[in-house]
């Protein structure tokens, strides 16, 4: 399945990694959280988010008597992309093309 790696079009802000099926399926999910319409993207190959050292154990446990708590944080300042990853994100890879999410606006 297709990974995304999408950034706001004016400011070029971080949007998030997405994998999903099609161009549609991005769209929506990237409503979740911003308008997709303002965005643009990058196909990545293949890679992943890592912790070279001991994170948290999975899945994480919810407390029986949970009223609505959020659960403990994820430790993402522990995490690394892998190489390729690594490459989108700092321009090293940067034979991509970005194109718009709706390519039509």
């Amino acid at each position: 399945m297709p990974t995304f790696l999408v950034r706001i079009i004016e400011t070029h802000d971080l949007v998030g990694i997405f994998v999903c099926s099609n161009l549609r399926e991005l769209a929506i999910t990237i409503d979740e959280c911003t308008d997709a319409g303002e965005c643009e993207y990058i196909r990545m190959a293949s890679g992943g988010i890592m912790w070279t050292s001991p994170a948290i154990p999975i899945p994480i446990e919810l407390p029986e008597d949970d009223d609505g708590c959020e659960p403990s944080p994820m430790p993402w300042g522990a995490a690394t992309f892998t190489e390729i990853w690594w490459g989108y994100v700092y321009g090293f890879r940067s034979a991509s093309r970005w194109r718009k999410v709706f390519p039509d606006e």
